[in-house]
């Protein structure tokens, strides 16, 4: 499919039955949804306990610049929710996705989906975004993200020659700061991706529901772990990169997310061919 196709089909997905019913336009989809949401105060409570925990600002990245304490101290509210926003994102999105295709599957009602005139992966597709759609937190993450990324380039780019003396000349430091405060804005978007597009991809592949949630969980758990900022710096101190260490535990877990949510899109694409064929 060439890209105005793809363009075609994105400005047609709102109408798109399939797309209206994950969304929650008719009918109960997801029964494992609604349930959780029952407990979304408790999620909620949890994600700002744990955003509270991992949300401030990297005080390395302020070491010898106390002009730059009052960066620090706007960033660290804002990171707190943003981080707590994140982690709602990533509890909720594989419950969402997760038992999509699986229900269908083992309901036997798939076979009326594909006897339809849309294709395969029109209708999973459908069904992932139609799912994530009904998270309401995409705007609000957005502007928390923007206004995160806006001030982690504005402090690195300003931090004085001691802190930009490890990594390169001024020059070199604005780009890293530009590449820091990028890597800010979508890496929570990358982070709910990932554990939406691997719920939905499990789902292609089990009949059972509770299984290809657990198995989401785990994968969504394993993933942020280790590929986690803490990690990131612990390497970076292995190899010692010294100031640089903040930059490498910055962008080098956006990078993975980006090639890990291309890799479940494409063998989520796969999956979608298999399922034609059998």
């Amino acid at each position: 499919m060439n890209p105005f196709s793809w363009w075609r089909w994105w400005r047609a997905l709102p109408q798109n039955p399939v797309y209206q019913r994950e969304r929650g336009g008719w009918g109960k989809p997801n029964q494992f949804y609604d349930n959780l949401s029952r407990f979304s105060p408790f999620v909620v409570l949890a994600a700002i306990v744990f955003g509270l925990c991992a949300g401030s600002a990297n005080p390395a990245l302020l070491a010898g610049n106390e002009a730059l304490l009052a960066f620090y101290c706007f960033l660290c509210l804002p990171g707190i929710l943003l981080n707590g926003l994140t982690m709602f994102g990533m509890l909720m999105a594989p419950a969402l996705t997760a038992p999509t295709i699986s229900m269908e599957l083992d309901r036997g009602t798939w076979d009326i989906l594909r006897a339809t005139p849309l294709s395969t992966r029109s209708i999973v597709l459908a069904k992932l975004f139609g799912a994530l759609g009904r998270l309401r937190i995409w705007p609000i993450l957005f502007a928390l993200s923007l206004l995160q990324g806006l001030m982690l380039t504005c402090s690195l780019t300003f931090a004085d020659v001691s802190f930009g003396s490890g990594i390169a000349n001024e020059s070199s430091l604005s780009i890293w700061g530009a590449a820091v405060g990028v890597t800010a804005v979508i890496r929570p978007f990358l982070e709910i991706l990932f554990a939406g597009f691997t719920g939905m991809y499990i789902s292609t592949r089990l009949h059972s529901s509770t299984t290809a949630l657990a198995g989401s969980y785990t994968a969504v758990v394993l993933m942020r772990v280790f590929n986690s900022s803490l990690l990131w710096l612990a390497v970076s101190s292995v190899f010692k990169l010294n100031e640089g260490s903040f930059i490498v535990s910055s962008v080098g877990p956006t990078i993975v997310y980006v090639l890990a949510v291309i890799a479940v899109l494409l063998g989520l694409m796969r999956q979608a061919d298999k399922l034609s064929q059998s």
